[in-house]
């Protein structure tokens, strides 16, 4: 899940962000937590909680360049967009290393732009893809929030979600097993191809793969063994990691 937070002291600046933000979101599939504050100093103890925030520049207590100083003492990375009516802080909001600088009033678009540069970069991160639908649109999705790729036939796929949403794009499984075999994805039968991270068990008896939000699949019975081997070295991995 992306978070994200707002700090603006006119209150009805922080609600049409916000509101931008998540109608953002929610079309490109995504799950977003937006905190909203009217005084910047309540942002700076939890900075490193956010992916993405805007701030206001002239607030009272501590303005936003203020701010993003002290925020870049210990993150680095945090994007930092400022959402201001006043052009001459555009220096210093770069010398705070500003992601983007956006004057009153905001407009929908420019919000949309800036978010989706965010996820572009969030996916070369290796935390988002992106999926091209069937209607050829581009869907932003969370990998982690993929349990299973399912064939459709007509080189067309079912993608289901934790959320238990489904949506349908163009590709092969081959093709998707050769984007997404690098991030803990597996074949358990011909027709599908598994997030093995969202894998709860594994039903040897009935040869169901079951994943953490209550879902199955089949795995074929001449890769039982094999797709038993594979999820035991995935598991052992991830232990050795933590």
């Amino acid at each position: 899940m992306l978070r994200i937070g707002i700090a603006d002291d006119e209150r009805a600046e922080v609600v049409k962000l916000s509101r931008y933000v998540k109608e953002f979101m929610e079309k490109n599939g995504l799950n977003v937590k937006i905190d909203e504050y009217e005084d910047g100093i309540k942002l700076e103890d939890r900075s490193a909680l956010y992916d993405l925030v805007f701030l206001d520049i002239d607030m009272p207590e501590m303005n936003g360049i203020e701010l993003a100083q002290k925020i870049r003492l210990t993150n680095r990375k945090l994007r930092i967009v400022y959402v201001t009516n006043y052009k001459n802080y555009y220096k210093a909001a770069f010398t705070v290393h500003a992601y983007e600088y956006l004057e009153k009033p905001v407009i929908r678009e420019k919000i949309n732009e800036i978010l989706t540069e965010f996820l572009k970069e969030k996916r070369d991160e290796k935390h988002l893809t992106i999926l091209k639908l069937t209607d050829g649109t581009n869907y932003f999705a969370d990998i982690s929030d993929i349990c299973y790729f399912e064939y459709d036939g007509n080189r067309k796929v079912r993608v289901h979600m934790y959320n238990k949403k489904c949506i349908h794009i163009s590709t092969t499984l081959k093709a998707l097993k050769k984007e997404y075999g690098k991030y803990g994805f597996a074949s358990p039968h011909q027709s599908y191809l598994a997030n093995l991270a969202r894998v709860e068990c594994f039903d040897i008896r009935n040869r169901l793969l079951i994943f953490d939000n209550g879902t199955n699949v089949e795995v074929a019975e001449k890769k039982t063994r094999e797709f038993q081997a594979i999820l035991a070295e995935y598991f052992h991995e991830r232990l050795e990691d933590k």
